[in-house]
């Protein structure tokens, strides 16, 4: 019982409603940009026609802004991850407290917590990188 007081406890239902809600979102998100991004390549072959230059100027915006995206995402991930992981390190603890645990999940502490959050630093770290 001390461990509901120190973390957030979740039932595995609602877990499990919240997260087939969160996929349907990315999904049709993923879908919806997809379609935007074939009518966006079918003008670029419209205009590499005409005008080839204008079209490699605007299919190098294209791929800069979704480099930039894609990095930007890729930072918060591992930013996240490494603040779980050096959480998690200082506090013995893994999952840290204050977390959102699932109903019964288990909770490390000592030694194996610490190497379970340099773990996680690392993978941070790597995602980083990339």
């Amino acid at each position: 019982m001390q461990d509901s007081v120190k973390y957030k406890v979740i039932g595995r239902k609602k877990f499990a409603v919240i997260m087939v809600v969160l996929l349907i979102v990315v999904a049709v998100g993923v879908w919806v940009s997809l379609d935007r991004l074939a009518e966006y390549g079918g003008e670029l072959e419209e205009l590499a026609v005409t005008e080839p230059l204008e079209a490699a100027a605007t299919l190098t915006q294209l791929i800069r802004n979704l480099a930039i995206l894609n990095g930007l995402v890729l930072s918060s991930l591992a930013v996240l991850i490494i603040w779980h992981g050096w959480s998690g390190w200082r506090s013995e603890s893994m999952p840290p407290p204050g977390s959102w645990i699932l109903e019964g999940q288990r909770i490390w502490t000592g030694e194996s917590a610490v190497r379970i959050a340099k773990f996680k630093i690392a993978v941070g770290i790597l995602l980083a990188v990339l």
